[in-house]
């Protein structure tokens, strides 16, 4: 016995032959041990080498003084419990040395420290042939660990506290603290029933439910020791505590309640943001390279209140600054986004998780994302002053919280995202009844009220109501719905952010050379603004993230398409493993969809596609140079051509098809989107728009289908029967024009027919148009030319009229600079008034300049339906009156505005066009005698003044020739018609048409009002107008009834008034 020194014995070579083993030998060695775990000894005359005293346990003669497995549990039961310090003190042996550990209060820190120790014994224990021994005092402290939860009565702080305490104190620290918290955890886990079972109650997962609030009162320790202010990637609190949570939730047990216990409690108050400052989870994903708060309006002038780590001072910003600026933000995004999505996937649902833990934890999602349901329209809510979005406390979590919680279902999407048609069988696992509302017990119910691609349908009733949908469903539609919440709304607020900036900097360049006061704050407020719209920019344009994104968005693309036009309820069988399959021309062709695409589309909301095309928009936009990250991986050679050409399906199957997307706007959208599509002026991005355009529009035989889709999502705005604002019309269609330009004249770059397939499906439209004109469903290009007509005399004419507004207000402030009749309130509001309309003007001359080169590139080649007579008159009194303002003296003065370039007016090249137009057509008779029939602007002066015009702006002198020619020509046919009208001055009212007062050639009936008009007068009528313009009834060209006795009386009566005439 070594009672002298307890370490004595550890320190014997154990291998010497000559030791004896004896039952003696190895009762002591386990005192030995024992008392160097727990610094307790029952030896009264107990001496050791260390530096401090244990504490003597024994007071019974009669008893062993020995430690064993019989006395043990109780002594340190015991040794817990003793609370008189004094006496405690007065037990130590040797009573010489100090006791470090008196009164035990930390009771948790003892019995580790005690493990602590057994750990480091461990080998002894080996070597010494004591594994036994070490298990049992391993058990022991484990389970005393477990007593003191049930008998120690906590004084000041609760247990649960303390073994938080103790978890922050070692669980980085110590390499035996994992150790000893998963076999504390494994010893109360009473779970796997629970994870195996449909059970849900809380008895499964502890017995004792004293057990269960002290677990469960470890995450709120956790969550209250988090300074969501302060807690970032600047700090060493964000990894240390995402460590240690990897430590606490490494069982299915306390993953489970780690998500349970960031729930808030239900109650009637507005929980937005809280879902963030309130809860664990909510803080975990709180670190961002954005700030935690927005600017508020006072601070946009001075200091803002939490100020931006990058792109400060950016009016001293170079471009190299901005480089390195956005560097750095992205190396710091990448590593939150790194260990962010380590913890939520790669720990929580991937590695020892279960069902019903990512189920706890999609609910907690989708009750955060209910709860701040309106935060996608966040930016659409601040009225007519965006400023308010500075103004206004957000009441949602950080744009960072929800670009942190898309990465994370980005990352879960990842594995059931394709990279080739031969890996794309797990699309076909997403159920795309999720948001069908008549399906219950589901999580993201949210999305049930979403609108849908297409009203809903009856066939779409489900015989089940409660469906178990897999983990891909849920994280497609969770995704897409963070989408909406963090990156497009984003995406607003840039957009906002980036049209006050344009104020702001025309604002700071006015007054940059006064003695304004107010110009160091305007400095002030464009420096923050500018500061704010780079840092969204930069966190929105990070590689991992728009990789991630354009990989998702495009396989949702595939995923779109397939289930609208190929999709048989046989692709969806569970039990089969299928790849989506290529589309083809005839799935393209089909002008009917079948029902069960239909009852698809009528459950799916119609937002997965707005993501799509907003997020192409987006990054056009703003970061131009990404594009190739978005579709050169589609592009190359490793990759099947189908997928090459996702976005071709996308718009083949939705663009044109009203009946498979029933919004307008989106199908707008869409065509808007394809201007990322288009050559551009950036040299980086010539490649890619070459091999791109090329996969697009040339490579695929029903690419040339685009124009049609095109022309009906046209034509779909002006008849969607919906609210359009004016602008948002000509926004939609400015990209169109540039599509039409760009398809049109593709064959000026090769000569090869595929080149010129998009023209001839123009054409080809153009001509079953003028073979149907009088069809009962008016031919889809007659209606596109007859609202490209509208648009050219609604732009240019009030464009014009804005133009002599300017033109007068501008006179009337250089009057005032010598006569000073004009107050300063007088002259304020005239100068807002001006910049306003000079604002209109830039953009009724812009769009205007595009209708009309629409016009002249598609009379280039079609000519016979414009100059038919239902079109004929309106083209031709169109360009005169054109014409008239633009050559006329007296006209032409009146727009004679300071700077035309500021209001983006090209006079001569409209006239340009314009006469362009005029020989396009001039050779049809018709449209002659149209241009002479227009009493209201033709003269016989007006091509004349056309002619100086053409000829001092420099056009070829053979090229005006032939204008000369066909003015001759015109000036002829008027002399012809003259001569017809003073024949057929006298006819009678019955023989005159009642609209236009004009012989009626062609007279028909009007069925309901049974009034008789010329046919070509009501034709036009119906073009925009599909009602009796007497009665407002209904009707169609085909239900006019001719009128051939009338006709035949005008055609007698004629030709009775020429015989007069040719006699005399």
């Amino acid at each position: 016995m070594h009672h002298n020194n307890p370490f004595a014995a550890l320190s014997q070579n154990t291998n010497n032959p000559t030791l004896t083993e004896t039952k003696t030998d190895r009762s002591n060695e386990k005192n030995n041990f024992s008392e160097i775990v727990f610094k307790i000894t029952l030896n009264p005359l107990f001496k050791n080498e260390s530096n401090e005293a244990f504490v003597f346990m024994g007071d019974d003669p009669n008893k062993s003084n020995l430690l064993s497995e019989q006395n043990l549990d109780e002594l340190l039961l015991e040794r817990l419990m003793l609370t008189d310090a004094e006496y405690i003190n007065d037990q130590r042996r040797p009573r010489e040395k100090p006791l470090k550990t008196g009164v035990i209060k930390e009771h948790f820190f003892y019995l580790f420290e005690c493990f602590e120790r057994l750990e480091n014994l461990k080998r002894k224990f080996i070597q010494t042939s004591l594994s036994d021994h070490y298990e049992f005092i391993y058990n022991l402290i484990i389970n005393m660990c477990r007593t003191v939860i049930s008998i120690i009565e906590p004084e000041q702080e609760p247990l649960s506290k303390k073994f938080f305490n103790l978890i922050i104190t070692y669980g980085a620290e110590s390499e035996h603290f994992s150790k000893f918290y998963q076999s504390f955890i494994k010893l109360i886990d009473n779970s796997d029933n629970f994870f195996s079972s449909e059970a849900n109650d809380l008895d499964e997962l502890i017995e004792d439910p004293l057990e269960l609030k002290f677990l469960t009162d470890i995450f709120y320790y956790f969550n209250q020791s988090i300074n969501i202010q302060t807690f970032d990637i600047y700090s060493n609190e964000f990894r240390k505590n995402l460590d240690l949570l990897r430590l606490i939730t490494g069982s299915k047990l306390m993953k489970y309640l780690f998500v349970k216990c960031s729930f808030l409690a239900e109650s009637g108050q507005t929980r937005g943001k809280s879902w963030q400052t309130d809860t664990l989870i909510g803080k975990l994903l709180t670190p961002s390279v954005l700030p935690l708060e927005q600017y508020k309006f006072q601070s946009l002038f001075g200091e803002p209140q939490h100020q931006f780590r990058y792109f400060l001072n950016t009016s001293h910003m170079t471009r190299q600054d901005a480089e390195i600026n956005e560097k750095n933000m992205h190396q710091a995004q990448r590593m939150i986004n790194r260990e962010i999505s380590s913890f939520f996937y790669d720990h929580l649902v991937k590695t020892n998780s279960n069902a019903k833990i990512r189920n706890m934890w999609l609910g907690w999602c989708s009750k955060c994302m209910t709860d701040n349901k309106a935060k996608c329209q966040e930016w659409s809510n601040f009225g007519q002053n965006p400023m308010n979005m500075f103004s206004n406390k957000s009441n949602y979590p950080s744009e960072g919280f929800w670009l942190n919680l898309l990465d994370i279902f980005l990352t879960y999407s990842m594995p059931f995202c394709a990279d080739g048609l031969q890996n794309s069988s797990k699309l076909l696992k997403i159920n795309y009844n999720y948001t069908n509302p008549d399906i219950k017990d589901k999580n993201l119910t949210l999305l049930d009220s979403e609108t849908k691609f297409i009203p809903n349908r009856d066939t779409t009733k489900v015989q089940d109501e409660h469906v178990n949908f897999n983990f891909i469903t849920e994280s497609f539609y969770y995704t897409h719905n963070l989408i909406r919440f963090s990156y497009l709304s984003m995406y607003q607020k840039l957009i906002k952010i980036n049209n006050e900036l344009a104020k702001w900097q025309e604002m700071y360049q006015d007054l940059a050379h006064s003695t304004d006061p107010q110009m160091s704050r305007i400095k002030t407020m464009f420096e923050n603004m500018s500061c704010e719209f780079l840092n969204m920019q930069g966190v929105m344009t990070e590689e991992g993230l728009i990789k991630k994104l354009s990989k998702f968005l495009f396989n949702t693309a595939l995923w779109l398409s397939f289930v609208s036009t190929k999709a048989q309820k046989s692709n969806f069988d569970a039990e089969k493993s299928q790849n989506l399959e290529p589309l083809s021309q005839v799935d393209f062709l089909s002008k009917e969809t079948n029902s069960f695409n239909l009852d698809i589309l009528a459950v799916i909301p119609e937002f997965l596609l707005t993501n799509i095309v907003e997020f192409l928009t987006c990054i056009n936009r703003f970061k131009e140079t990404l594009l190739p990250d978005l579709f050169m991986d589609r592009l190359s050679g490793n990759n099947e051509p189908e997928f090459s050409i996702w976005y071709l399906y996308l718009i083949l199957s939705f663009m044109g098809r009203a009946d498979r997307l029933f919004n307008p706007h989106i199908r707008a959208q869409i065509a808007e989107s394809i201007e990322c599509l288009l050559p551009r002026q950036n040299p980086v991005l010539v490649e890619f728009q070459k091999n791109l355009s090329k996969q697009i529009f040339l490579d695929k035989q029903y690419s040339a289908l685009i124009c049609e889709s095109l022309i009906n999502v046209f034509v779909s705005i002006e008849m969607s029967g919906q609210s359009v604002q004016f602008e948002q019309k000509f926004n939609y269609r400015r990209p169109m024009y540039e599509l039409f330009d760009y398809l049109w004249n593709l064959p000026t770059q090769n000569a090869s027919p595929e080149y010129r397939k998009h023209r001839d499906e123009l054409k080809k439209m153009a001509n079953f148009a003028l073979e149907n004109i009088e069809n009962h469903e008016q031919p889809l290009f007659l209606k596109f030319l007859n609202y490209l007509i509208n648009d050219a005399n609604y732009l240019l004419v009030e464009g014009l009229l804005l133009l002599e507004k300017i033109k007068t207000s501008q006179d009337k402030l250089e009057l005032d600079k010598v006569e000073k009749n004009l107050n300063n309130q007088q002259r304020s509001e005239l100068e807002s008034g001006l910049k306003q309309m000079i604002m209109m003007a830039k953009f009724h001359n812009i769009m205007s300049l595009k209708t009309i080169q629409t016009i002249k590139m598609l009379t280039d080649e079609i000519k016979d339906l414009f100059c038919h007579q239902v079109l004929v008159d309106r083209i031709a009194t169109m360009l005169n009156d054109f014409l008239l303002h633009l050559v006329g003296k007296k006209k032409r003065k009146q727009l004679k505005v300071k700077n035309f370039e500021e209001v983006k007016f090209k006079p001569k090249e409209v006239v340009s066009i314009i006469c362009d137009i005029y020989l396009n057509l001039g050779e049809n008779r018709h449209f002659c005698e149209a241009i002479c029939r227009d009493g209201r602007s033709y003269s016989s002066d007006l091509f004349q003044s056309a002619i100086e015009v053409l000829q001092q702006i420099g056009r070829d002198p053979i090229w005006v020739q032939q204008f000369v020619l066909f003015y001759k020509k015109v000036n002829g046919v008027a002399e012809q018609l003259k001569l017809e009208e003073a024949n057929f001055d006298d006819a009678p009212d019955e023989f005159l048409d009642p609209i236009m007062s004009c012989l009626m050639e062609d007279p028909v009936l009007l069925p309901s009002s049974k009034q008789i008009v010329d046919k070509s007068t009501i034709s036009r009528h119906l073009l925009s107008d599909q009602t009796d313009p007497f009665n407002r009834s209904p009707l169609t060209l085909q239900e006019v009834v001719p009128a051939t006795d009338l006709k035949k009386r005008i055609d007698e009566w004629k030709k009775s008034k020429l015989s007069i005439s040719n006699s005399q």
